[in-house]
């Protein structure tokens, strides 16, 4: 639970004519990562090569083609048994071209639909405009539409003043009709004042005549384009479901080829090599037994190489994985910290906002925006442009990784709330347990006891990790760090008690001894250098102090914003409107201030002051090959569970 899961490389060997049914075994499997031959087998085998890819590429560009091609239908699952059969299938199908013609026919009349769209909104424009619109366009002349706009009214001057031209001023827009050579001319002043000009395409006849001619147009376009669609639905619903089990199983196919290149061989033999699991070990054992009736050779390889990490936790701790991700991915040998970020980070979020009136927002925004991004609605009142803004800062799944990592801060910020009586700002009338602003000083005690424990625990940890890699030298660093850091801690108490720190004092006689003894382990474990971290181990203990700071800012300004509202309902109605303003303008900046120094410095707290204690991080995912289905049936491995 504490440390990724066990990952060993190991060789597999087989006979040649098992090669493909391998391949699609630990697929549907999902337990190998699969690697590039080391030197040593590369050596003496060959490159494997799979002669039949271009053929498999091909189909699977026809199939995939075609199934963009249809309408989605329901897909009746399909048992196939190999590639012969896919391309048998594949070749019964003989309406390729038949929707290809369909698509290319729905392009053009989709074109002439929006053509003839662009035609009614030019139109549209000119409503008041009584003359035959072949007068708009000749030989030599070209006419352009401009609507009408507080903006663009200097524009016309500027078109008279500078060149030749005829302006018809309608309700709606204007018609410039110019010279053909003085088309650039018109254009280049256009982009320069950031004006839309609309090229008026050739028509002949009076509005009323060209509105019916497009209508009638659009009517007959929208007629076929129903017709082609009702075609094209007869063919999906007798070829769709065939052709979507095709194309899986040619895309898994292709996906099979990708692993070749790692693959080595001989007349007779194929070698593969990567890291699996140890628990997996076993039941990979017990499936190729099956697959080639023991004809296999499955061995451990020993290497020093670093393995990939797979991240093993429990279920109501992966959630928090996305944040260890975000930091760094941990070696497969050291401590996952997972766990510890999972409980210390809503702990420190809720003690810093320490209000039930926030921590009840939150909840509320967080369970919202989960239920959005799971079940987005079909037209969104959230402004465009704040959407686009936040989607550029953070993808979808981050977000909702986010809101689900604080509700349970959340909580504890309400119950935190109720003890310190903290409504936003306001107070109920009952008798906190705990009065945030009246005991300070038991607050900031409580913050640097959390942080010592933060420390502490960070050094111990970092032990137990070099000691379980068999690093003595760097374990012996970490225990006189911990020395050193409870040392300072242990003066700093008997100076902040005005105690004596003479040698008369035992407990100063032993912290001095503590420093001495850890500042030597720390010297032939990591050299002279590291004794310039000693300012950094104070600091970062020191650093938990913010956990106090941050609530009392919060407090204190949500109770003057209050102050100055209630003050405001003594006095005239100018200064009640003003005072409900402060109210809700202040309390809403304090809530997304809450929200944010709660989550990054509880989050920062977590990252560097402890995580830097015993977290190196670098690792690699561990990427197994896996074959995905949906529609078409595993081969080999009938209901195994993958991770």
């Amino acid at each position: 639970m504490f440390l990724p899961s066990k990952i060993e490389k190991i060789r597999l060997i087989l006979p040649k004519i098992y090669y493909d049914k391998a391949i699609t075994l630990l697929g549907e499997l999902g337990f190998l990562q699969i690697e590039v031959l080391e030197s040593e087998s590369k050596k003496i085998l060959k490159d494997f090569k799979e002669i039949e890819f271009d053929k498999i590429n091909r189909y699977g560009q026809k199939i995939r083609s075609l199934e963009n091609s249809l309408i989605k239908q329901k897909i009746i699952n399909m048992d196939i048994k190999n590639l012969q059969q896919v391309f048998h299938e594949a070749d019964k199908i003989k309406i390729y071209e038949e929707v290809n013609e369909i698509k290319k026919e729905e392009e053009k009349i989709n074109a002439s639909i929006k053509e003839s769209d662009s035609v009614m909104n030019i139109v549209n424009l000119m409503k008041d405009f009584k003359h035959d619109f072949k007068i708009l366009n000749g030989t030599r002349i070209d006419s352009f539409l401009m609507q009408k706009s507080k903006d663009n009214n200097s524009f016309v001057e500027l078109v008279r003043k500078e060149m030749d031209c005829e302006c018809i001023e309608l309700e709606n827009a204007y018609i410039f009709t110019i010279e053909k050579h003085n088309k650039e001319k018109l254009a280049n002043l256009a982009n320069k004042e950031e004006i839309n000009l609309i090229k008026i395409p050739e028509m002949k006849g009076k509005i009323p005549e060209i509105t019916d001619v497009q209508q009638a147009k659009i009517k007959k376009d929208r007629e076929r384009l129903s017709e082609l669609n009702k075609k094209l639905e007869k063919l999906s619903k007798k070829y769709y479901g065939l052709v979507a089990n095709l194309k899986e199983y040619l895309d898994i196919e292709i996906k099979k080829t990708s692993v070749i290149p790692k693959v080595g061989s001989t007349d007779y033999i194929t070698v593969i090599e990567g890291w699996v699991e140890s628990k997996k070990i076993p039941v990979l054992n017990e499936n190729l037994n099956k697959l080639t009736g023991e004809q296999f050779i499955l061995e451990r390889i020993e290497t020093k190489e670093e393995a990939p990490t797979k991240m093993e936790n429990p279920v109501s701790f992966k959630l928090y994985e996305f944040f260890i991700r975000f930091y760094s991915i941990p070696k497969s040998s050291e401590i996952d910290p997972t766990i510890f970020f999972g409980i210390a980070f809503p702990i420190f979020f809720g003690l810093m906002v320490g209000d039930a009136g926030y921590g009840a927002t939150f909840l509320l925004l967080s369970f919202w925006l989960v239920h959005r991004i799971k079940h987005p609605p079909k037209k969104s009142h959230i402004p465009r442009k704040l959407a686009k803004f936040v989607k550029t800062i953070i993808s979808k799944n981050s977000l909702m990784m986010i809101m689900k990592a604080i509700i349970p801060g959340s909580a504890i910020a309400v119950a935190l709330g109720v003890i310190f009586n903290e409504y936003f700002g306001f107070s109920l009338p009952y008798t906190p347990l705990f009065d945030v602003t009246k005991r300070v000083s038991t607050l900031l005690l409580i913050s640097g006891w959390i942080g010592v424990a933060m420390v502490s625990f960070g050094f111990i940890l970092g032990a137990l990790n070099a000691v379980y890699n068999k690093k003595i030298k760097k374990a012996i660093g970490r225990v006189g760090w911990l020395l050193v850091a409870w040392g300072i801690v242990i003066v700093g108490l008997a100076v902040l008690h005005k105690e004596s720190i003479g040698f008369s004092n035992l407990e100063a006689v032993g912290s001095y001894a503590a420093i001495i003894a850890g500042i030597i382990l720390v010297l032939r474990s990591e050299g002279t250098q590291s004794l310039m971290e000693i300012p950094s181990v104070i600091s970062h203990i020191l650093s938990y102090t913010r956990l106090v700071g941050i609530l009392l800012a919060s407090v204190i300004l949500a109770q003057v914003i209050n102050l100055i509202f209630v003050s405001s309902l003594s006095d005239s109605i100018p200064f009640i409107i003003g005072g409900v303003v402060i109210l809700v303008f202040g309390q809403l900046f304090n809530i997304v201030i809450a929200l944010f120094e709660g989550g990054i410095q509880g989050a920062r707290l977590i990252y560097v002051e402890f995580f830097s204690k015993f977290f190196e991080g670098n690792g690699n995912l561990f990427r197994p090959f896996k074959i995905e289905r949906k529609n078409t049936a595993n081969v080999y491995v009938k209901n195994v569970k993958k991770n």
